[in-house]
């Protein structure tokens, strides 16, 4: 415990001297970055100052390693949101996005902003390096994809660290990646013999889940949590055929009968646990219903991005209280629970995100406020 304190304390302080200390960039020529975790598109010829990020994963990457080359939010930021960020990162516009096929940024906009390279995180598959390629050479921007794996987030950081020209900023912040998969994985091997078996609920009534192998439900099943939600295609791709979520119908969800039901959509535990539907389900019988923190970005996906790490904790957490045979409802109900949460969500988004240190906690920033 005095170990895991004083790294948090040398990290928070590293943290804060990385937002505010001025930084010389370097103009001269690079190489392509190394590594399978980015794959770069056109030619990057200088250190970037101007970055512009496909999607939100990559946004919450940048913002964390270099926020001051950030050019703006691929979608519209929560005023509870802003407030748990750096007034750097919170000033900045709303841009639009290119990733996948939900573009909302013309190639003329994207022009106008004159950024010097775009960076994409995410899966990275066929359909992203075509359009990671034609867009490089629709526009001459130089065009970076990096591998959105949970398990990779400390390389990932490392990696495009070096690229940014941020390596000091981009080690502090694996290094407490690095502890916290470290943490992760020992709860992993306490579940081999019989890991609890999940279901993540999404949307407003529960019944949109992340499919099994999907980075929607990398989280959980990185912990050792057996995702109930196999895709009907299950096998054929990882169980991804047909996108990483969808829908379901509540007889599907009982079917399944999960142990624990996790959720980051606001209220909507409280809706599972009230629902007389909902009672027949194994887990809220057992009030073993876990209500998970979203803002300033979720903290399961919502985005699936290097935000994760703060969820991995906060789960890691749970599945502690789980395995001692606590009660998960109860749990978040204790002033102990609350404080554990709290100082870790604190502390990481001081870190990551520059959250000044006298920021008041958002109304319902943390679930049970």
């Amino acid at each position: 415990m005095m170990q895991r304190r004083r790294f948090l304390h040398t990290a928070l302080a590293a943290g804060v001297a990385a937002y505010t200390a001025p930084v010389a960039w370097a103009r001269t020529p690079l190489p392509p970055p190394s590594g399978a975790l980015l794959e770069l598109f056109g030619s990057l010829r200088h250190t970037p100052a101007r970055v512009f990020v496909a999607g939100p994963p990559a946004a919450v990457l940048v913002a964390s390693l270099a926020p001051e080359k950030l050019l703006g939010w691929p979608s519209r930021l929560s005023d509870e949101a802003r407030s748990m960020l750096s007034p750097q990162l919170a000033a900045l516009p709303t841009l639009g996005r290119l990733s996948g096929r939900g573009s909302s940024i013309t190639t003329e906009a994207l022009l106008a902003l004159r950024p010097d390279v775009i960076v994409d995180v995410g899966t990275i598959d066929d359909f992203y390096r075509s359009q990671a390629k034609r867009l490089a050479a629709q526009t001459g921007i130089p065009y970076v994809l990096v591998d959105g794996r949970l398990p990779e987030s400390a390389q990932q950081l490392r990696q495009l660290g070096e690229l940014l020209g941020v390596p000091e900023r981009a080690q502090i912040l694996a290094s407490y990646a690095e502890q916290s998969l470290l943490q992760a994985q020992a709860v992993r091997a306490q579940w081999q013999s019989h890991p609890p078996r999940v279901y993540l609920a999404r949307s407003a009534d529960g019944l949109e889940t992340g499919w099994r192998g999907s980075i929607n439900a990398e989280l959980l099943e990185y912990l050792g949590a057996e995702n109930v939600a196999t895709h009907p295609s299950d096998g054929e791709q990882d169980g991804r055929v047909g996108g990483s979520i969808g829908r379901i119908s509540f007889e599907q969800v009982l079917a399944w009968n999960p142990d624990l039901i996790v959720t980051q959509e606001a209220g909507l535990a409280a809706r599972i646990r009230e629902s007389s539907l909902w009672r027949s389900i194994r887990a809220v019988q057992n009030d073993q219903v876990l209500q998970s923190p979203h803002v300033p970005f979720g903290w399961i996906d919502a985005p699936p991005g290097i935000n994760r790490l703060l969820g991995l904790r906060w789960l890691t957490m749970a599945l502690q209280d789980w395995q001692k045979g606590g009660n998960l409802g109860a749990a978040q109900a204790s002033s102990t629970w609350q404080a554990g949460v709290q100082a870790q969500a604190r502390a990481f988004c001081t870190l990551f995100y520059g959250m000044p240190s006298a920021a008041p906690w958002p109304p319902g920033a943390l679930s049970w406020s």
